[in-house]
This record gives C-alpha cells, sequence and structure tokens, in this order.
C-alpha cells in the first residue's frame, strides 16, 4: 500500500505511517474531514478510532455508519468515544498510557495482517488544560506518536479548531504533526520537529513556557490588519515553507527586502519566528466556499 484515499475530498495521496494534523475553522469545516475520513474506513474494513468530545459518540457512530452504508461494526472495529473518558481516564492525562493504547490498536492491526488503522480526535478541552503540564505533555505525547505510527499500517488525523487555541499552542501543533492539512490541501511541513529534536527543545530551560488556554481572541488587538498587500503576500509564502530566497524570486524583490519586511511584520505583531507568522496566517485565511 503506497497510498491511502483519506475519504476527505481532494485529499488522497497520504502513504501509511503518517501522523498529520488537519486545521479547521467552525463545527461545518470539522464534520467535512470527520466524517469522510471514518466512512470511508469502514467502507474499506479499516479499524476506526475517534476520540472527540462536543459530539455524541452515539451520533458519531450513527452518521459514519450510514454514510459509508455498512452495517455496523463490533466497538472493537469501530471504537468511538468522549475525548476526556480516554484521555483522562484516571482522572489525570499520561503520555504512557496514551501511547499504550494506541501502539495496542496498531499491533493489533499487524497481527491481522490486512486492513488499516485510523485514528482520529481532538485535544480534551478544556479538561487537559486543567491539569498541572497538561498541555505542555499532551504535545509531549503527540510528538512521540510519529514514532508509534511510523512505518506502520495506520494513518493519525488529529484535528485542531484554528480559532480555539493560543499562538503557542498552535505553534506547539505544527512542531509535532509531519503533515498538515489545511483547506483540503496537503502540505509538509517545514517546522516539524522529530521526537528527539522536540524533547530537547521541551527539555532546554531557554525554550520552557508553559502552555497556556488563552484562544486566539485573547491576543489582545488584532494587528493582522495592519500589514500591507506585500507582506501578506510574504506571509502566505511563508506559510507553505518558503525560504526568503524563494519568496525573493517569486515577487522578484532581493532577499534582503524579504528580510526586512518580515522583520517589520514581526513587530507590528509582536513575534519572533516564522512558525508564529505561519500560525497566524493560517487562523486569518479565508475558508474556501
Amino acid at each position: 500500500m503506497s497510498v491511502i484515499d483519506s475519504g476527505i475530498p481532494g485529499v488522497d495521496q497520504i502513504p501509511p505511517g503518517t501522523h498529520f494534523c488537519a486545521l479547521y475553522s467552525g463545527s461545518g469545516e470539522r464534520d467535512d474531514l470527520l466524517f469522510p475520513f471514518l466512512s470511508k474506513g469502514l467502507r474499506d474494513g479499516d479499524t476506526c478510532v475517534c476520540y472527540i468530545d462536543g459530539l455524541e459518540h452515539g451520533a458519531v457512530r450513527a452518521r459514519a455508519v450510514g454514510e459509508a452504508g455498512v452495517a455496523d461494526p463490533p466497538p472493537d472495529r469501530f471504537d468511538v468515544r468522549p475525548a476526556s473518558e480516554v484521555y483522562l481516564q484516571s482522572g489525570t492525562f499520561s503520555i504512557d498510557h496514551m501511547t499504550s493504547v494506541l501502539s495496542d490498536n496498531v499491533e493489533q492491526v499487524v497481527a491481522e495482517g490486512s486492513g488499516l488503522l485510523r485514528v482520529t480526535g481532538e485535544m480534551p478541552w478544556p479538561g487537559v488544560l486543567l491539569q498541572p503540564h497538561g498541555a505542555d505533555d499532551f504535545f509531549v505525547y503527540e510528538a512521540a506518536l510519529n514514532d508509534v505510527v511510523d512505518r506502520k499500517p495506520a494513518i493519525f488525523m488529529c484535528m485542531y479548531e484554528l480559532q480555539r487555541f493560543g499562538l503557542d499552542m498552535l505553534v506547539a501543533v505544527l512542531k509535532t504533526h509531519p503533515v498538515v492539512l489545511l483547506d483540503r490541501t496537503v502540505l509538509d511541513n517545514p517546522h516539524f520537529l522529530t521526537r528527539a529534536e522536540y524533547d530537547a527543545e521541551v527539555a532546554d530551560p531557554t525554550n520552557r513556557r508553559s502552555l497556556g488556554a488563552a484562544s486566539a481572541a485573547d491576543r489582545g488587538p488584532d494587528a493582522w490588519p495592519s500589514l500591507t498587500p506585500s507582506e501578506l503576500r510574504i506571509a502566505e509564502f511563508v506559510a507553505k515553507g518558503l525560504t526568503n530566497k524563494d519568496i525573493a524570486r517569486q515577487l522578484f524583490v532581493s532577499p534582503h527586502t524579504v528580510d526586512a519586511h518580515l522583520k517589520h511584520m514581526f513587530t507590528k505583531l509582536g513575534i519572533h519566528s516564522r512558525v508564529q507568522l505561519t500560525v497566524l496566517t493560517m487562523q486569518h485565511r479565508t475558508p474556501p466556499a
């Protein structure tokens, strides 16, 4: 199996062993990702796992099965549960517990020798964030999932609403997922860190900060409208992973000019890195019709 049909319209070229984040705005975009992903898996006989809050799990199951047009699978083939119930089973979030749960699911599929494991879900909101260092631990777990799924017959889709989480948390999302799905486009993520790199960054006292629950609306006045058309174009190129030299070629300017624009943009926006600019660009995108 070289690539997987995700079931999401326009998104079918995903290799097995992929752990990716799907970024969305609003419940409609969420459902346009969630249900095609699950329904395709059910039609193909895959083992499907869905951990999500904010939707009644019986309704998720019924809709996915109905759209797939198949008989309702047993719970060990289609596991739908509230995210808070799974991630906070013992009352606290445990990295070891969650990686063990998903590793067992992967090994079961490997042992069967056929089919695929499809896992999708969201961070329990706000349950994990109420735990001491809960968000920090959650992203160490997200980094660890890359090793769990690597070169396995599995695909993990982690869903994050762009307007729900603050800048620092969405930066952590990008750093822990090698592939990003946005507006039905699959993007290789230039900001991704391997598990070893992410663990080292977290362990470095100069980088350490507690990831809070602030949403995009909590950052104060939005400076994004102050960006000029040229700056907005540069922000879009940065979000696509282009270097300053690449951007300069696209805009027929010098790399020094691009660098000057970026420094000015960072000052306007109160940020200090390209990954933060990428997050803000994603948050301020115009969703597709």
